[in-house]
């Protein structure tokens, strides 16, 4: 194993490396020349001791210039690159300088290593360092003419002899080979990057021009309309379909400002890192004049500053769209208009529909006490049958006419106080008669503690009465059970009833379209059961109207149940709040329920 001493000179003589690829090259010829010149400089210390040993002069310089070489190559594996380069020309050239004064002045060996200053400054620098080292060599040569001219050299300069001269040449040619090859190799090194870039480059303007050809397929090929606008503007580049869209040649558009096509388009332009807006309508207008009904969408180029530098405008054609929804909208106001005549005229028919039916009905049953009276059974049959169709024919009036009221927005709230426990058995003595004659067991849980509350009576009544008729409808031979209870709906009292059966059940499917108006689960069940579908559906309506709500929780062959729940008014609290001159909020609140939805009916 190497000691520490060794491996760190190991080091000092590998060549440093940084990631910058310039200063790595630098710092690989300035390793170098600081290795030859440490090198001269130790053969130079060994030559002076032989020298010194037969008689020669002593140069002090032969031992300063390795220890500063060294020194510089220290420096060097630190990162002072450049520093260590300048220092080391500096540092051979003045040596060289001063050896030359003690060995011969012009005459010296030493002054053969200025070429050596020429060719690394080449390596290391440009021009103008280059200019100012040869300048510098120029202006030594001349001082050390004059100084020798001048008889100003140290006075035991000596001539160099043979064997030291041919060594010191030899060294310099042999220096002078390493960097001149160095020379060569980074000229050879430049040009094959030179020819690398240059291949990268074509590749790249290659992919450039594929990629610009592939981007100009898809652009011609979009179907909507793609318009490119700069800063200020101004038409940059179009598709084919922006063409075909305004009946127009490339020429007529491009470099025109894009306001000739889209008026508003100035006061669009965004201020800087505002969000894109999304699809909005706007209006084209060709050359020609001809005005183009557009969705339009505008995308902002941005430089990477953030400011904006064009946009992209992308538009398509919604001729044909906006003549069918001004049909469609044409059709749904006469279809309206006709519902609400209809509505209108169903509500002013009550009196008409309903009073000979009522003669009809008072008339069969007189007729069957008469036939009663005198024994006729065959004719008591017939008349009842007429008894029952006028009923069924007057409840199925009353329905139609209240949905129409309904519609039309007539129909008001008249809110009263009332039992809930008389209101409930009244219902249950229709209902009852209805449950026995499907053999299924009527469960009544209504507490008399409920009381009396103040409420819309008739509409409360006819919910209850829908649900439970449907409820004895579809059960057969089981059981029916409506509970009554006071709760809270969103921090209002409210009363609730729950009508569960478990008749046929529903699936997904009829629970979705359930509360529509002449809707049944399916026609095998319309066939089988009867009815018209409005009873739900005057239902929902009343609870909207009360400002409750109603929900359903069916399964199909397991039963259903539907859970409702309305607000009232405590009578007390409405008697004290009518002696104070006000409304109970719980009344206000309903009253303002009925009329938006009144009016929601009437739009």
């Amino acid at each position: 194993m190497t000691s520490p001493a060794l491996q760190r000179l190991r080091r000092l003589f590998e060549g440093p490396r940084f990631a910058d690829e310039e200063r790595t090259r630098v710092a690989g010829i300035v390793h170098l020349a600081l290795l030859v010149a440490t090198s001269v400089g130790m053969v130079g210390v060994v030559v002076q001791v032989v020298m010194v040993t037969r008689g020669a002069a002593f140069s002090p310089l032969d031992l300063l210039f390795p220890a500063l070489s060294l020194g510089l190559l220290a420096l060097l594996h630190r990162g002072h690159v450049y520093f260590a380069g300048y220092a080391l020309l500096g540092l051979a050239g003045s040596t060289m300088v001063a050896h030359a004064a003690y060995t011969g002045g012009l005459r010296s060996s030493a002054l053969g290593g200025l070429i050596l200053l020429v060719i690394v400054g080449m390596l290391l620098f440009g021009r103008r360092t280059l200019l100012a080292i040869l300048g510098l060599c120029l202006a030594s040569l001349v001082g050390l003419y004059f100084a020798e001219v001048g008889g100003m050299l140290p006075a035991d300069a000596v001539l160099e002899d043979g064997p030291r001269a041919y060594l010191s040449r030899m060294l310099h040619l042999a220096a002078a080979g390493v960097f001149l090859s160095l020379a060569v190799h980074s000229l050879q090194d430049a040009l094959g990057r030179a020819r690398a870039g240059e291949l990268r480059a074509e590749q790249i303007l290659g992919e450039a021009q594929r990629a610009r050809r592939y981007a100009d397929n898809i652009l011609a090929s979009m179907a909507e309309s793609l318009v490119v606008v700069d800063a200020e503007g101004r038409i940059q580049t179009v598709n084919r379909a922006t063409l075909k869209l305004l009946d127009v040649l490339p020429e007529q558009l491009l470099g025109r400002p894009f306001a000739e096509l889209l008026a508003d388009y100035a006061s669009e332009l965004p201020l800087p890192h505002e969000p894109q807006q999304g699809l909005v309508e706007r209006v084209y207008r060709s050359p020609g004049g001809r005005e183009i009904p557009v969705l339009y969408a505008r995308s902002e180029l941005r430089d990477d500053r953030g400011e904006p530098i064009g946009a992209v405008c992308v538009a398509s054609d919604i001729t044909h769209l906006k003549r069918a929804e001004g049909s469609l909208r044409e059709a749904k106001q006469m279809a309206e208009e006709a519902n609400l005549a209809k509505s209108r005229f169903l509500a002013n028919m009550s009196h008409e529909l309903r009073t000979p039916l009522n003669a009809v009905i008072g008339y069969a049953e007189m007729l069957m006490e008469e036939s009663e009276e005198r024994g006729l059974q065959g004719s008591v049959d017939e008349l009842r049958k007429i008894q029952f169709a006028g009923k069924h024919l007057l409840g199925l009036i009353s329905d139609i006419l209240d949905l129409s009221k309904i519609e039309a927005g007539r129909m008001d709230v008249h809110l009263e106080t009332f039992d809930v426990a008389d209101m409930v058995e009244a219902v249950l003595g229709t209902i009852r008669p209805l449950a026995d004659r499907g053999h299924n067991r009527l469960v009544v849980v209504c507490p008399a503690s409920i009381g009396f509350i103040h409420a819309d009576l008739t509409k409360t009544r006819q919910i209850l009465l829908n649900l439970l008729s449907n409820a004895v409808k579809f059960t057969d031979h089981g059981e029916i059970r409506l509970t009554a209870s006071k709760t809270l709906r969103d921090g209002t009292p409210a009363i609730q009833f729950i009508v569960a059966d478990s008749g046929i059940g529903m699936t997904q499917q009829q629970l979705g379209k359930l509360f529509q108006a002449f809707s049944q689960g399916d026609s095998a069940t319309a066939r089988r059961f009867g009815g018209t579908g409005l009873g739900l559906a005057i239902s929902k309506a009343f609870c909207d109207m009360l400002g409750g709500t109603i929900e359903v929780k069916s399964q199909l062959g397991v039963g259903t149940m539907f859970t409702v729940r309305l607000p009232y008014s405590d009578p007390h609290e409405l008697s004290l709040s009518r002696r104070s001159g006000s409304f109970s909020r719980t009344v206000a609140e309903a009253a303002r329920a009925a009329a938006a939805r009144a009016a929601q009916l009437k739009v």
